[in-house]
């Protein structure tokens, strides 16, 4: 017996209701909109969730951060629409300021034991390099929410409940792959409905960027374009030294 046959990371799409945490509202379309394009075309359940208001994410000298949460949210209904996502909840922190754990993982908890999921998604924190908090925070949070969403001493006003597994997206460590291929163009346009996000030429970069990395990843892969992602159980994630290497 191997480490895989001795505790098996289930595959990404075998989960029939997940909840997605992102840090802004552009986050899962540009790092899982493939992988989110194809479950709501298999008819699974998708509850996109917002950590932040998204109030700072603007280079516009002219902007207020009141109008710019308001732009983001039409952005999010647009792109929701998009994607075929339609379930869409916000929690009310402050873009740059989700905090570590604690208040945030609360958050996380509640929604879990609201929603029900069999699987979440995340931002991997383990992402070298990586500077934004929020980024880190969502993702450390959401690790650390699957610890405690099965604890029925923690929170205990909600049932607990048991979520399978989590992917990573935004990883640097991924064990499985996705293949976008048919997908790609949609979550490309849908990524261009963020319209506050992007001028014209930081839009044009991040259309090649994401072409050129589905390219690099599908090719080692034996697909056209491709998305990777880090899958763990909760037993991968609390005392298991080998779960880097999973």
């Amino acid at each position: 017996m191997n480490w895989n046959e001795f505790l098996p990371v289930p595959h990404i799409d075998s989960a029939q209701k997940y909840v997605v945490f992102q840090p802004h509202s552009d986050d899962a379309v540009w790092f899982a909109g493939g992988l989110l394009l194809k479950l709501a075309k298999a008819g699974k359940e998708v509850t996109l969730v917002t950590m932040t208001d998204g109030c700072l994410g603007s280079t516009d000298v002219s902007m207020t951060r009141e109008r710019l949460v308001e732009i983001r949210h039409e952005e999010d209904r647009q792109a929701g629409e998009a994607m075929g996502v339609t379930r869409h909840l916000y929690l009310p922190f402050h873009d740059g300021e989700l905090p570590h754990c604690g208040e945030t993982t609360a958050a996380m908890v509640r929604i879990i034991r609201q929603e029900r999921p069999e699987a979440v998604l995340a931002p991997d924190p383990w992402l070298t390099y990586e500077a934004h908090q929020d980024h880190l925070n969502c993702g450390w949070s959401a690790a650390d929410s699957l610890i405690y969403c099965n604890l029925p001493l923690y929170l205990p006003e909600l049932p607990p409940h048991d979520v399978l597994f989590i992917a990573f997206y935004l990883t640097s460590r991924p064990n499985q792959f996705v293949d976008i291929s048919v997908e790609n163009e949609v979550r490309l346009a849908a990524l261009g409905l963020f319209k506050s996000q992007f001028t014209p030429d930081t839009l044009e970069m991040a259309t090649q960027y994401l072409n050129l990395k589905a390219s690099d990843v599908g090719s080692t892969h034996g697909m056209q374009l491709a998305e990777a992602y880090k899958v763990l159980t909760p037993l991968h994630l609390h005392t298991s030294v080998d779960s880097e290497f999973i």
